[in-house]
């Protein structure tokens, strides 16, 4: 997605946008298949031009621990400094420089950041989820444990009968 910069005066304007997932990576994808709402505010102090992007999709992953198929909604909230042409940046790590002929600031890699780093490492239906039972495989969300009696190895009967 690109924001034109060009007619930009110093001021506040709002854009209300929606995409698709495109600047995603095909294996992210498949998580947030569904357009992406946008709202941005794009503010122009000088050469700097500050971007606050809020992102709205909904999630669709497959709970760790359950196996189930679930849908959540996804925000996130992120800022980007951009600063147009030469000179010194005040806090390199924080703002990006552009040349000082551009009219355009593409913003993909800004919403595929968004996403990519507020993605879930542990997928959870729920947070007290109680998973699949290792020995009959019976969701325990949904169903009692099957198994009945658990089994020993008979390996470690020797250990056992120390214990007693």
């Amino acid at each position: 997605m690109k924001i034109n910069i060009q007619k930009l005066e110093n001021e506040l304007i709002e854009i209300d946008d929606r995409c698709d997932t495109d600047f995603l990576d095909q294996e992210y994808r498949r998580f947030y298949p569904e357009e992406v709402q946008l709202h941005i505010l794009v503010d122009k102090f000088g050469r700097d031009i500050k971007i606050d992007v809020t992102l709205h999709t909904i999630a669709h992953y497959t709970c760790h621990r359950c196996l189930a198929d679930y849908s959540v909604a996804f925000d996130v909230r992120e800022k980007q400094i951009f600063q147009i042409g030469e000179g010194k940046l005040q806090d390199s790590d924080e703002v990006i420089r552009l040349p000082a002929n551009t009219t355009d600031i593409d913003i993909s890699f800004v919403l595929s950041e968004m996403i990519l780093l507020n993605h879930p490492i542990k997928m959870l239906c729920k947070e007290d989820c109680k998973g699949i039972c290792p020995g009959c495989g019976a969701d325990l969300n949904k169903e009692s444990c099957r198994c009945g009696e658990t089994k020993y190895d008979p390996r470690w009967e020797a250990l056992r009968k120390l214990i007693k």
